[in-house]
């Protein structure tokens, strides 16, 4: 197969509508398109474009990032450049200097500067012969639905059609749900805290009994842009925190990264139910799960109810209007935005404790894990043939 050329609008100058701007025949269709692909959860998206990254020649000079990362990185090189005429534009220059396709996971746009930034940055990068390969829960259509200020953001939705084939993944099942569960990652019940303290020593091979045994210790990592984050235990790679700490703060995926930079396990201690009372604290922990599911992160966690169960005051707009009593309720919140992205975080959550996530687990950071692991996972399948 040839690599990607570029298309005709990079050789004519900047590409502008030529009609209604959210319209795809408004743009001029490129040599090479890349492709959008959407769809509910666990329906094989992420796992199509891995595949893709995967056989993808050399000459491709593929770029594989998820969407948190990428508009990190934006931002700080954004900051980097802020001196010349248009910092944009040279961002635009620096990453084309180096990929010829994208290939982008979970593009879903909610910040109004994300959004506007999105619009200019990809016009340039398409300009310049990059392909998109993107995945997302969302029809472009859909792509920051409600937004503020979304008029300005509706060229990118018709650039993107015209740039890249958009295909709907749709399929009535999620095969992450499909794993096999194995117990003591996601903790319920009345002595669920308990149950995670315990956990969370033993995962650390500290014997609490031992009196001469160092035990956890808080510790400081840094974070993007020159801050900080304390971390309240750490015991190796592995740490601990408080719902609180992660998602009653002003944090955001910088930080949550920073963590999957020096550990490979994290406790999580007190989630909740989300209501309206913690709607910016669901948000939070929507980009906690997307940023720990991406480095394949242990996640251990205490929790009020199952994943399923966490969301239930979370409605889209389709589901209030399906349901008006519910919205009637003090703890019910309509947002489409958090509603679309809940059931990501469920099956996420879901699949985080199955033998196969855990395996991907120790594969990236405890390979010494990986023979016991599958030995077990064996020994299982044989008791189950047996019976």
């Amino acid at each position: 197969s040839s690599s990607p050329a570029a298309p005709a609008a990079s050789r004519n100058g900047p590409t502008k509508p030529t009609g209604d701007p959210t319209l795809p025949s408004s743009y001029p269709t490129p040599d090479v398109r890349g492709i959008y692909m959407y769809g509910g959860v666990g329906c094989g998206k992420t796992m199509m474009m891995d595949l893709f990254v995967q056989e993808a020649p050399p000459e491709f000079k593929v770029t594989r990032v998820h969407y948190h990362d990428f508009m990190l990185d934006v931002h700080a090189a954004l900051r980097a450049h802020e001196s010349d005429t248009d910092p944009l534009l040279r961002v635009a220059d620096d990453i084309a200097s180096v990929t010829r396709v994208l290939a982008m996971d979970e593009l879903f746009v909610t910040d109004v500067a994300d959004a506007m930034i999105l619009n200019r940055l990809f016009s340039q990068l398409w300009d310049r012969g990059v392909v998109l390969v993107s995945t997302s829960n969302r029809a472009p259509v859909d792509l920051y639905k409600n937004g503020l200020q979304r008029v300005l953001f509706l060229p990118f939705i018709g650039r993107l059609q015209a740039q890249c084939r958009c295909h709907d993944m749709a399929s009535a099942v999620d095969y992450r749900k499909l794993a096999k569960h194995t117990g003591g990652m996601y903790i319920t019940g009345s002595d669920n805290h308990d149950a995670l303290e315990q956990r969370f020593f033993d995962l650390a091979g500290i014997d609490q009994d031992d009196p001469l045994q160092a035990g956890p210790a808080s510790a400081v990592v840094e974070v993007m842009m020159g801050r900080t984050l304390t971390v309240p235990r750490a015991c190796g790679a592995i740490c601990s925190f408080d719902f609180a700490d992660l998602c009653e703060r002003p944090v955001a995926a910088a930080d949550y990264l920073a963590i999957t930079e020096h550990f490979h396990t994290v406790a999580l201690k007190g989630l909740p139910v989300f209501t309206a009372a913690n709607r910016s604290e669901a948000y939070r922990f929507v980009t906690l799960i997307d940023v720990l599911y991406e480095e394949r992160v242990r996640l251990v966690t205490s929790a009020a109810a199952q994943p399923l169960e966490l969301f239930t005051n979370i409605l889209t707009h389709a589901e209030g209007v399906a349901n008006p009593e519910k919205t009637k309720l003090p703890d019910v919140v309509v947002d489409d935005n958090l509603g679309f992205a809940k059931d990501r975080t469920i099956s996420r959550l879901t699949e985080m404790q199955s033998e196969e996530y855990l395996l991907q687990h120790a594969s990236k950071h405890i390979p010494d894990l990986v023979p016991a692991l599958e030995a077990a996972r064996q020994a299982k399948l044989e008791a189950a043939a047996k019976k």
